[in-house]
């Protein structure tokens, strides 16, 4: 087993613990020597996709309403901010602040959020394009165990 092998192999452990963790199944993978990608489907205690991505020094949570990145070669706390930002996106205690052009199905900016006193603190902030856009629409998102899917409020 060269370098290579052992980090996809780690990485396949932490993804199959988290899911694991969270009672959630895991599809397809995506691999190459310096990549590993798993998705977590639509399933009951999970309202969006999610895929989560090691890509050399590089651990990613993707949807298709923002993409978190954790350099794991620039920050000692990378893997662990990871896997509290998945514990917390799946359990609910992490918000997405959304924000959309007028008639935009997807978010051009995406807030990370924790409850903080009376308000959220932001701990990750995603943009799609220009962080400048003017805000058409904000949605806020929580995941849930309800078998609804698609329950979005108004921030």
């Amino acid at each position: 087993m060269d370098f290579s092998d052992w980090h996809v192999a780690r990485a396949r452990a932490l993804f199959t613990v988290l899911a694991e963790r969270h009672g959630l199944r895991m599809r397809g993978a995506d691999a190459g020597p310096d990549y590993l990608a798993l998705e977590l489907p639509v399933q009951y205690g999970l309202r969006i996709p999610l895929k989560l991505v090691w890509s050399r020094d590089l651990l990613m949570i993707r949807s298709d309403l923002f993409t978190a990145e954790f350099h794991l070669d620039a920050d000692p706390e990378a893997e662990t901010k990871f896997i509290d930002t998945l514990d917390g996106l799946v359990n609910g205690a992490i918000r997405l602040h959304l924000f959309y052009w007028p008639k935009a199905k997807r978010p051009y900016k995406t807030l990370l959020q924790l409850p903080h006193g009376e308000g959220w603190r932001t701990i990750y902030t995603w943009f799609r394009w220009l962080p400048w856009s003017p805000i058409a629409r904000e949605e806020v998102f929580v995941n849930s165990r309800a078998p609804h899917l698609h329950v979005v409020g108004h921030a």
